[in-house]
């Protein structure tokens, strides 16, 4: 029996979620609608998409309900999936069939792994955790939880990402560097040494900016 899909966030990502799986597992999900408290989100975009049912909060979890939750802040992402694992609710896993991701791979539930992304030996990726296309994660990389990855990173074996955190496009975390809590790096850099905790780093070699 196909699960009833329900996506939080209708916005620009929650669109490209929704597409994702259509492209991919319409043989297993029926597209029940999005969660978002803005209701007219999809109003005068093309194409047609299942309805914005209501608000996370206002929702009243149903049997055969499963959720994904399309928001790309992570700190938003781990408020809104909290509020539905509170009611009981349970999350998918969307691992796109163009990616090579390896028998010893952990991937923890309600994470997102993108085309043509490579997740390597033994690694191992926290829930609701989204890696975007083009990714590289080398062997023992750890992923922590509500982590957030765009498209064409490069994870050096035994490099770690902390909860909460953001490594933006085309960025490097070279072997055995950890990138600490709630800290982002910004677009095209070169991480060489440790990132602290809630801390923002940019450039070649990537420094503090904050």
């Amino acid at each position: 029996m196909k699960k009833n899909l329900i996506i939080i966030g209708a916005r620009g990502w929650g669109r490209e979620v929704l597409w994702s799986f259509q492209s991919n597992y319409n043989d297993k999900y029926n597209f029940k609608g999005f969660l978002d408290s803005k209701s007219d989100a999809l109003d005068g975009l093309i194409g047609e998409f299942p309805p914005i049912i209501c608000s996370v909060e206002d929702y009243i979890i149903q049997p055969d309900d499963v959720f994904f939750c399309a928001l790309g802040d992570p700190k938003w992402r781990k408020h809104y999936s909290d509020i539905i694992e509170s009611k009981g609710g349970e999350f998918t896993t969307y691992i796109s069939p163009l990616a090579i991701v390896s028998p010893n791979a952990i991937i923890g539930e309600g994470s997102f792994i993108g085309a043509n992304t490579v997740v390597s030996d033994n690694v191992k990726i926290g829930k609701h955790s989204m890696i975007h296309g083009l990714c590289t994660l080398g062997h023992d990389v750890t992923i922590g939880t509500n982590v957030s990855v765009e498209a064409y990173c490069f994870f050096g074996g035994f490099s770690t990402v902390c909860d909460n955190s953001s490594i933006h496009v085309r960025s490097t975390v070279i072997a055995h560097k950890k990138v600490g809590f709630n800290a982002s790096v910004g677009a095209c850099s070169l991480v060489i040494r440790n990132v602290k905790d809630n801390t923002h780093v940019f450039g070649n070699p990537a420094k503090r900016i904050d």
